[in-house]
């Protein structure tokens, strides 16, 4: 059976107040035109298919326009929430969604199993596969589970890995023996690598985040498709296949220097024998910076690169202040079309902290960020486990 992997659309998102979803659709088009030509009998998307709670109706338009045109092609489709995502409006027409081959799952339901697991059939109707949906796992479930199904370890890090561990065994033994399973997840493994190839890569490790070693992951699966984290890379110390498809164009600067791409994934319905190719995508507008926090440019350089070609779509720019800095943006992209966010560095500064836009920020990390300029460190895990505990009761009750 062939299956094509991918995740974190984020669709709704704007690079500094500039809308993308006409690229963002251009790139979902490129989606569904390898998902076609590659004759794929369904597509896995592994949340994050909204970049916020609440989208723009034109986000939403696209997804169902997506379904409508998989569904004319008889191709399944199998989506689960991100955090991201809005779970139950997600999952809203969910219902209607099942009946042509789309299946949607929100958030983790521990009262109802049979929502984890579905049947999707091969497009000529020989094979059938299992796909065991995993949505974002919120701290506060993670809590309810740990009660009901017994001890847990005391730290909240460490709490919420084993039971996401206790949730994948769960969702292992709901696969039928014999039948190709594929398990469909939003988490963050231990040790995955963030970051661009121009913003610096780096590994997150428990302690920084909520997640799970790598050797936790369950292999009652023959491969195991993840969303959360933006740059694709293969989870090489699980002991299924496992992979991140990453995001589907470069949302922001963090991510200058990656590849986009979706992954093919064949699984021989008779050997288990499986093979991930990942295919690039070319539909996403490319991003870059000039300059640096520690080494801004100053305007008279600037001038210099007006019409040079730029081997990128949007620029951040570090410009070096040396007076009133009022109509800067204007001026630049007088000069730099492209440039979309400006930041002035006034000389004598440090420039050693970037700027960060704070609208881009998830609640934790203004949290930590406040914490870094307030008193210099991280705040304590215990700290932030008490307060992604509360901010995620305060956003449940807002549902």
């Amino acid at each position: 059976m062939r299956f094509l992997h991918t995740a974190d659309w984020h669709l709704g998102k704007t690079l500094r107040h500039l809308s993308r979803l006409d690229e963002a659709w251009a790139v979902l088009q490129e989606v569904l035109g390898i998902a076609i030509t590659e004759r794929v009998d369904c597509v896995l998307i592994a949340g994050d298919v909204y970049d916020s709670l609440m989208p723009p109706p034109e986000a939403e338009e696209m997804v169902y326009e997506l379904c409508r045109r998989l569904v004319e092609r008889r191709i399944r489709a199998v989506i689960i929430g991100g955090n991201h995502d809005h779970p139950r409006r997600l999952a809203a027409a969910g219902r209607i969604l099942d009946l042509v081959g789309v299946h949607v799952l929100g958030e983790v339901d521990l009262q109802r199993e049979e929502r984890h697991v579905v049947s999707v059939p091969s497009r000529d109707g020989e094979e059938e596969a299992t796909v065991a949906m995993l949505p974002w796992l919120r701290e506060g479930v993670a809590r309810r589970w740990a009660h009901l199904t017994g001890e847990a370890p005391e730290s909240p890090v460490a709490r919420y890995a084993e039971v996401l561990k206790r949730a994948m065994a769960w969702l292992s033994g709901l696969v039928r023996p014999g039948k190709v399973a594929v398990l469909l997840a939003h988490l963050m493994v231990d040790g995955a690598v963030v970051g661009g190839a121009a913003a610096g890569e780096r590994e997150l490790h428990l302690g920084q985040v909520y997640a799970v070693p790598p050797q936790m992951l369950p292999n009652g699966f023959h491969y195991i498709a993840l969303g959360h984290v933006h740059r694709p890379q293969e989870v090489k110390a699980a002991p299924s296949p496992a992979r991140y498809a990453g995001s589907i164009m470069q949302l922001d600067f963090g991510e200058e220097g990656q590849e986009k791409q979706v992954v093919l994934v064949d699984i021989d319905p008779r050997t288990h024998t499986v093979h991930a190719t990942p295919v690039r995508l070319s539909g996403g507008k490319r991003l870059a910076s000039l300059g640096a926090p520690d080494r801004p440019l100053p305007m008279s350089e600037l001038e210099k690169l007006a019409g040079t070609p730029m081997d990128a779509d949007y620029l951040r720019v570090y410009v070096r202040a040396e007076g009133p800095t009022t109509g800067l943006l204007a001026q630049v992209q007088k000069l730099l079309p492209g440039a979309v966010d400006v930041i002035p560095v006034r000389a004598g500064s440090s420039g050693g902290e970037e700027r960060v836009p704070l609208r881009t920020l998830q609640p934790d990390e203004l949290l930590c960020l406040y914490h870094r300029r307030e008193y210099g460190r991280d705040p304590d895990p215990e700290v932030m486990a008490l307060f992604r505990r509360l901010w995620d009761e305060v956003a449940h009750e807002a549902r």
